[in-house]
């Protein structure tokens, strides 16, 4: 297969498994990553099973979708030949060829790679876990600390106004209507919160004048 790309936390990937070790890993950081025999395919997989352009996976939103390209030999997931497009969950296995088998690995995982870092914070929007470090708080964030720690999320470094956060906290109240001292009280306890699994990293950063910001750490 051809050699795979870096990656970051926020993309989901496609994973080459030899047993329980991560042989190769590629990004999904396209609109479509197709994958086929050719050297111009995205991922290649010089195996004769496999046709010139044999798959591709979509990215539609926050879902990923694979496709067969009316390959002679199919495309399986999990086994079953596709018929029609499939909506990828994490832990899929593709096979385009009889030894070539790539696990789809969500980016909201929650389980980090084999020899690799968990993320610095992830969020479960189902079941308001949020983990820092791979790690999970507990017991588990308020309904508005968490909604208001999922909006600085959709866009880690960008500055929320206060008004967008408070539309995504409090959706029924007039912005107008909520105090800087309910936002103020919000984002302490909010931090708190969060040192409490990393003591030395200030997650939420106040622009005043403009608002919060996620600042997620390097490493």
């Amino acid at each position: 297969m051809s050699d795979a790309a870096d990656v970051r936390d926020d993309w989901a990937l496609l994973v080459q498994f030899d047993g329980d070790a991560v042989r190769a890993q590629w990004p999904l950081n396209r609109a479509v990553t197709r994958i086929g025999r050719w050297p111009d395919n995205d991922i290649v997989v010089n195996d004769r099973w496999t046709s010139r352009y044999h798959a591709e996976i979509r990215r539609a939103g926050v879902g990923y979708f694979v496709h067969d390209l009316d390959s002679k030999n199919g495309t399986l997931v999990n086994g079953q030949r596709l018929a029609a497009a499939h909506r990828l969950a994490d832990g899929d296995q593709i096979s385009v060829a009889p030894l070539h088998v790539l696990t789809f690995v969500d980016y909201a995982a929650t389980a980090p790679l084999p020899g690799q870092k968990p993320a610095a914070l992830e969020l479960d929007a189902e079941t308001r876990a949020v983990r820092v470090w791979g790690r999970p708080l507990d017991p588990p964030l308020s309904q508005i600390q968490y909604d208001f720690l999922a909006a600085l999320a959709q866009d880690p470094g960008r500055v929320c106004d206060r008004d967008s956060l408070i539309r995504a906290v409090w959706p029924d109240e007039d912005p107008s209507g909520v105090s800087d001292d309910a936002i103020n009280a919000l984002v302490h306890r909010l931090r708190s919160r969060l040192r409490e699994l990393a003591p030395d990293h200030e997650f939420i950063v106040t622009l005043r004048g403009f608002g919060f910001r996620l600042d997620l750490p390097h490493e």
